[in-house]
């Protein structure tokens, strides 16, 4: 006679950027400590925790340790986790549903901006990236002209009040644009029309 173990979802853990909302793919993990009768199956964009039914409940619960091994990791920050590779976060399993943003590391926009007639540089104008969401007053982003007609702002994170976000030439809208968030510098052409 064969027997028959019976499972039941425990946890469904997602990991998602911070300034998209979209689920970071690329995933490993592993339960820290491993419950008997416990398993973790890991799918293209969650990891699923699972355990048997007659498993009995740990004491304390468990941890998992989720690391992203694709692309996406080195444009996340991660504090660093003893004993674990770099791009591991450590979840606490404590509700069914977890969702673990992860903000996104400092990345810099460049604007080059040009006039309509002639394409030459539009030098000598104060641009500033402008939230479309968040707190009041919007959050800002400033670029400085590095050279002729070249703005370019600090290395800093693009939170989700920046996605997307009004490009103002001196102070009036001039587009509104995104970040691209696969690279670590976003650079762009556009023509004043202000």
């Amino acid at each position: 006679m064969l027997a028959s173990v019976t499972t039941r979802l425990r946890h469904h853990v997602r990991l998602v950027h911070a300034s998209t909302g979209r689920a970071v793919t690329g995933l490993t993990a592993r339960l820290q400590p491993a419950p008997r009768g416990w398993g973790v199956r890991t799918l293209p964009d969650a990891v699923v925790v699972f355990a048997r039914t007659d498993a009995a409940e740990p004491a304390q619960p468990p941890r998992l340790a989720v690391t992203v091994a694709g692309p996406q990791r080195d444009l996340l920050e991660f504090a660093p986790v003893p004993g674990r590779p770099p791009g591991t976060v450590l979840v606490d399993l404590t509700e069914a549903e977890i969702e673990v943003p992860l903000q996104p590391v400092p990345m810099t926009l460049t604007v080059v901006l040009t006039t309509a007639a002639t394409d030459a540089p539009r030098t000598g104008r104060t641009l500033t990236c402008l939230a479309t969401s968040g707190p009041v007053p919007k959050p800002v982003v400033h670029l400085a002209e590095e050279e002729p007609g070249v703005y370019r702002s600090a290395a800093v994170p693009w939170p989700a009040a920046f996605t997307p976000m009004d490009l103002l030439v001196d102070g009036n809208p001039l587009r509104t644009l995104s970040m691209d968030l696969t690279r670590t510098a976003t650079r762009i052409r556009l023509i004043d029309t202000n």
